[in-house]
């Protein structure tokens, strides 16, 4: 269990949810907030495209990315995921803001706009900038970067699709319930907390591993 209490992980958790806290006690929008998400899926989605054309660029006439055993991928490879990528990704996006403007009554296209107003467009900002240096990180810092091909990064981004599956679904329940944009900001505070803190934890034993 004191694993699980590192400053590491208390601070990532604090993170996490200082949305909530903003929403309950400083009159911060919720529906803002859920549809920042979104956004930062649409932009990871997009930075991951780049990134699996640039390793098809860069190894896909690489010795050692062609030496993997790929074996069990049976179907699309390598160039051709990425337009699949772009379809899939987005089609489940689209059809997850479809079914949440659908319980919440509210148009999304019209809400979109707000984020670059105000301070919002600095926070797109920001993070924009950080996943350009996650994809450099990825390209050029993974010691593993020479063995990939687009097949092998495929899913990464896929966890925000889950966690966004969650929050419309289960939010939607509890939004019935109390009549609130409250239950979908809970469920997605709860899902990316545990996301976030899996994935962080994953990454740092393997480092360990690494660097043991």
């Amino acid at each position: 269990m004191k694993k699980y209490l590192s400053s590491k992980n208390l601070a990532l958790l604090l993170i996490n949810l200082v949305p909530l806290f903003g929403v309950l006690f400083l009159d911060w929008n919720a529906m803002i907030i859920i549809i920042f998400y979104v956004a930062e899926t649409i932009m990871v989605g997009i930075i991951h495209v780049i990134k699996m054309i640039a390793l098809y660029i860069i190894n896909h006439k690489n010795p050692k990315a062609l030496s993997v055993d790929r074996s069990g991928n049976t179907g699309l490879k390598g160039l051709g995921l990425i337009p699949f990528f772009i379809f899939h990704f987005g089609f489940f996006i689209f059809v997850q803001m479809m079914v949440f403007g659908g319980f919440t009554k509210q148009n999304i296209l019209k809400v979109l706009p707000n984020l670059f107003s105000e301070n919002y467009k600095y926070a797109l900002g920001v993070i924009f900038i950080a996943q350009i240096a996650n994809l450099i990180s990825d390209l050029f810092w993974d010691i593993d970067s020479d063995k990939k091909l687009p097949d092998d990064v495929f899913f990464e981004p896929y966890p925000r699709i889950v966690v966004q599956q969650f929050m419309v679904i289960l939010g939607a329940w509890f939004t019935i319930i109390g009549n609130s944009m409250i239950g979908y900001l809970i469920v997605l505070v709860l899902c990316k907390t545990v996301l976030d803190l899996g994935f962080v934890n994953y990454n740092w034993s393997n480092f360990k591993k690494i660097k043991n």
